[in-house]
């Protein structure tokens, strides 16, 4: 497995809604700083992370469903036809929002806003989930689903009561492979399985430390977004426009990302945000198209929207404080326990120093791996002995038996015990927005400033260690010079 994937049981559906918009928006960020697929099929690739080539090796539509055969005849088993254009392959980003917060009536999140790119429905199941009293947002997305055909079915699970069984719906929904997926509880009324969110994008790490870190960040994320009630909301191409940007070598230092300055409910935003085209012709799609795919800012029309480094993303720029400084500030209006702190703080900044480039991705980390090697010819080519070698050192960095300062620097995997769980539940509660205050945003500034400071801090240790090695090297050789100078004067 390739995937580090996260789901949130949520406490109804308009949560589970409204955390997958969000955390839809973070999805190429995070693919960005887990970046750990530098190399396919025995050759060192020119981008960091797994996603296009899953995307590619599972993309089943018809020439006619890319765009590319107009006068293909329809095939009536198959669904629409298969001539029914589809953008995307069954792998890829979401296509749409799917939060009908306050039924559409805030400006700021109303979803019609931000979807902006093509999203083809089955009609008769969008009709179906209309006529049940779905709301037109939901419905969108889920007969947007029902445009793939399904790709595996058991023998012994064709005939099923679809009033108390849903095997059909997932069928279609698991592979429906996207950066979030929403998933609905199972028909059985006796299950505790409720409302779930499910995060997709991330790359899996070497070691355990490195995949705790992630998944505890993402989750934390999760309650900062409820709790202080987050809008990271930008027209959907932007997200696509991240994903191509989070795909590149070295994006997790050299990408820039869009991303909303003002995410807190009530702070200054824009009120420009592209609307969607009305009914657009081919011809207008594919010309938009290729120009947001050329443009240096995907989002420099939408107001609001700025394009930030995965650092700044994390540890804030201007107006907005950061990821991890709104994390500690939850963390400290909860009253977290010092103890999980201490270990919350550790994730923390790892998360930190690997955006801010102190530490390698394993996607770096593995091409420097291969280009160092003394069997590498500069071809491209893996062979197998550097295939072997890569292997063998990833194995013992991920079992503990060798430190890899590149990646970890200084920090040291504890081992996990049972005892030290969470003392603190992670509450969202009932009324988010109330709770910022002046006293709060006085609260995520000063672990803002720390963060910088942090960061800062180990920076100036690392040069004073490079500066310390140099002047030691100098004196040996100053020592050296004055030894050989004594010899001559002796003779």
């Amino acid at each position: 497995c390739c995937c580090l994937q996260v789901t949130f049981q949520t406490r109804n559906v308009a949560e589970s809604r409204h955390l997958f918009d969000q955390l839809a928006v973070l999805a190429p960020v995070m693919l960005a700083l887990t970046a750990a697929t530098p190399i396919a099929r025995g050759v060192l690739l020119n981008t960091d992370v797994r996603w296009d080539i899953i995307a590619q090796s599972v993309d089943d539509r018809t020439p006619a469903e890319r765009g590319m055969d107009d006068g293909a005849a329809r095939h009536p088993e198959m669904a629409g036809g298969g001539v029914k254009r589809l953008p995307k392959s069954r792998y890829d980003s979401i296509s749409s929002f799917i939060c009908d917060h306050l039924g559409g009536k805030d400006e700021q999140t109303r979803t019609e806003r931000y979807n902006d790119v093509d999203a083809p429905v089955d009609e008769e199941a969008l009709q179906t989930l209309l006529d049940a009293g779905v709301d037109a947002v939901l419905a969108r997305h889920l007969a947007h689903l029902f445009t793939r055909d399904p790709l595996v079915v058991y023998r012994e699970r064709i005939e099923l009561d679809d009033a108390t069984e849903t095997d059909h719906f997932e069928n279609i929904q698991s592979t429906n492979w996207q950066t979030v997926r929403w998933k609905p509880p199972p028909a059985k009324s006796d299950s505790h399985i409720g409302w779930r969110t499910e995060f997709r994008s991330m790359e899996v790490q070497l070691t355990d430390f490195e995949n705790a870190a992630f998944t505890v960040f993402v989750v934390l994320v999760s309650r900062v977004i409820l709790y202080f009630n987050l809008n990271f909301y930008m027209p959907i191409s932007c997200v696509d426009c991240n994903m191509r940007r989070a795909a590149e070598r070295d994006a997790v230092t050299q990408g820039k990302f869009c991303f909303r300055q003002s995410p807190i409910s009530g702070a200054s935003s824009g009120s420009h945000a592209r609307r969607p085209p009305s009914s657009p012709t081919k011809r207008e799609a594919d010309l938009a198209e290729a120009v947001r795919a050329a443009a240096s800012s995907c989002c420099g029309s939408t107001a609001g929207v700025e394009d930030l480094s995965l650092f700044e993303i994390m540890a804030g720029k201007g107006s907005f404080k950061g990821l991890v400084p709104l994390i500690l500030t939850y963390l400290d209006l909860i009253k977290t326990d010092t103890t999980t702190l201490a270990t919350i703080n550790k994730y923390l900044d790892f998360v930190v120093a690997r955006a801010s480039g102190e530490l390698l991705t394993p996607a770096q980390w593995m091409r420097r791996f291969v280009l160092s090697h003394p069997d590498y010819r500069h071809d491209s080519l893996v062979s197998e002995r550097i295939a072997a070698d890569l292997l063998a050192k990833c194995h013992r960095i991920g079992a503990g038996l060798e430190r890899c300062p590149d990646l970890h620097g200084d920090f040291v995997v504890p081992p996990v015990l049972a005892k030290d769980a969470y003392a603190v539940n992670m509450t969202s509660g009932e009324a988010p927005g109330a709770r910022i205050s002046s006293s709060t945003d006085g609260l995520m500034a000063m672990h803002q400033i720390r963060l910088q400071l942090q960061t800062r801090r180990r920076r100036l240790l690392a040069d004073a260690t490079e500066h310390r090695a140099r002047l030691e090297a100098a004196q040996e050789e100053l020592r050296n010079v004055e030894t050989q100078l004594a010899v001559l004067a002796a003779r």
